[in-house]
Parts: C-alpha cells; sequence; structure tokens
C-alpha cells in the first residue's frame, strides 16, 4: 500500500512538472565519442506547450525576443567559451503553438572543440514571453585524436601555371570510438581542416589501401565485412571535402585490392557489389 501511494504520488509530481513545462526540450547525438576534427552534430527536439506562437530572434528594435544558447562544460569544470557569443540558431524561427521541431546543429561551428577530453552539454531557451527559462537534458561525450596508419600528400590543381602550388594532407587513421576500432579519414593542410569522415571498421589482417589519382581526388580502398569492400572517391569542392562516390565490391577469384596499373584506378579480383543482394546497409556506418 505505502510503495503503491509513493507511485502515486511520483506520477503526480511529474505530472504537474509536464504541464508547467511550456517548452520541451530533448537533445541526443549519434555518436558517443568523435574523432578530433569530426563534426559534432547534435539533434534538439523541441515542442511548444505554451499556446501561443513564439517568434526567435531580434524585434523592430534589434532587441533579442526569444534566443536558443548551450552550455558547454569541459571535463575540468571549466564552460567553454562560444566562438560567436551573439548567433541564436533558433533566429527567425517562427515556432507555432503546439508544433514540433527538430534542429540538427554541428556543435564545433559553436564551440573550439579541439582538446581531447570529456564534454557536457545543455541546452537552453529564453523567450521574454515565457515565464522562465528552459532546460533540456545534459548530454555527455568525448573528443579523441586517432593513430595515423597512411598519409598522402597530394598537390592542388591550380586556376593557371603561375600560382604556387598547394597541398593537403590526407591521412588514414584508426580510431576507437566507444564502441570498436574503426577507420577515419582526415583531409587537412596546415590551416584548416577540409573533412573528417568514418570510412569503415577495423577488420585485422587486412591492410586499407590510400591513394589520389591526376585530378586530386582521394581513393580509399578498405575491407568493411568478412566478404564485402568499400570503395570510395573523396575531392575538395569549394574549399570542403566531400565524398563524390562510393561503391561496395565483393571477393572474385582472389582477394580484391585496388589498382592503377593501367594508369586510372580499377579494383581487381572483384565484382560489383548489389544493394539487396550482396549487403543491406541503413547507413554507411552500418557495416555489420
Amino acid at each position: 500500500m505505502k510503495n503503491a501511494l509513493q507511485a502515486i504520488i511520483i506520477l503526480l509530481l511529474l505530472t504537474t512538472a509536464m504541464l508547467h513545462a511550456q517548452i520541451g526540450m530533448q537533445i541526443s547525438a549519434q555518436h558517443e565519442r568523435y574523432l578530433r576534427y569530426e563534426r559534432i552534430q547534435m539533434k534538439l527536439t523541441l515542442r511548444n506547450y505554451s499556446g501561443n506562437t513564439l517568434v526567435f530572434g531580434k524585434d523592430a528594435q534589434g532587441q533579442n525576443v526569444g534566443k536558443l544558447v548551450f552550455k558547454v562544460t569541459s571535463q575540468n569544470g571549466n564552460l567553454v567559451s562560444m566562438l560567436d557569443p551573439t548567433a541564436n540558431p533558433m533566429e527567425g524561427m517562427v515556432f507555432g503553438a503546439g508544433e514540433s521541431r527538430e534542429l540538427t546543429l554541428t556543435l564545433n561551428a559553436l564551440f573550439d572543440l579541439q582538446v581531447d577530453g570529456f564534454y557536457t552539454v545543455t541546452a537552453y531557451i529564453d523567450h521574454k514571453r515565457l515565464p522562465k527559462g528552459y532546460a533540456s537534458n545534459t548530454l555527455n561525450f568525448e573528443v579523441r585524436d586517432g593513430s595515423v596508419i597512411a598519409n598522402k600528400t597530394i598537390g592542388l590543381p591550380t586556376d593557371n601555371n603561375v600560382d604556387s602550388i598547394k597541398s593537403v594532407s590526407a591521412s588514414l587513421m584508426r580510431f576507437n570510438d566507444g564502441k570498436r576500432e574503426i577507420y577515419c579519414l582526415r583531409i587537412e593542410d596546415e590551416n584548416c581542416v577540409y573533412g573528417t569522415f568514418r570510412v569503415g571498421p577495423y577488420i585485422a589482417g587486412r591492410e586499407p589501401q590510400l591513394d589520389a589519382d591526376g585530378t586530386s581526388a582521394i581513393h580509399v580502398f578498405i575491407q568493411v565485412a568478412p566478404k564485402l569492400y568499400s570503395y570510395a572517391v573523396y575531392s575538395i569542392i569549394g574549399g570542403e571535402a566531400k565524398i563524390r562516390q562510393q561503391r561496395y565490391f565483393v571477393p572474385e577469384n582472389g582477394v580484391p585490392m585496388l589498382s592503377r596499373a593501367t594508369g586510372y584506378f580499377k579494383v581487381l579480383y572483384a565484382r560489383q557489389a548489389i544493394e539487396g543482394v550482396d549487403f543491406k546497409f541503413q547507413s554507411v556506418e552500418d557495416w555489420n
């Protein structure tokens, strides 16, 4: 009887809290551990329980009437400074009564998260029409660097025959994502990181291949499952590294390998895999 009474009291307290919460907020992330310089993307789910439409950003007088901010704390308890303290990810948003929204934000575009370590993040919403501010759950995540296992310096094409030739470094790395060892690719120069990608799981016994062609495209060939191989091509487009091509292969008459003996890249001892027949991926990271 006592336990039943306690359960009823807890339920009533929770119901009361929900009734008074005019903004519901939940923050989540795909990973618990991120490679240094990798995009740390957070998903913020919002629900407007206020019964009114809320407009975020500045009013006609230039005053902030509604703002979304994040608080990020490092493992030593210090607050991590925002790169732009005036940034408002909800600037200009019209948030209707009863409406739900999902925002995807890149946290390291807002904060300097280059230092290895553990971090916590909490989202806060403040609006002048609401009686108080509201906070999301607190999420823990970690930033770590990987171990370089292959590296290639690649010259970039120029627009003429006079300009100095710039180069980038493509590094294939082993990284423990908190669940298993994986391969990652980082493309950078001394001033900028153009892109970081999770390219596949680490499988003992089969070395990955990293190379570049005459157009400065970067080719990565790795084994992602016992009988499945990934072949991906990356290029720098508009100042950002992007995956240009992704294909999968299954062994045929030998051990698959990437070759450029004929002057162009070709996968030997394999045939192109058929999705739904040879493999079924939910996403490029669903390797098993």
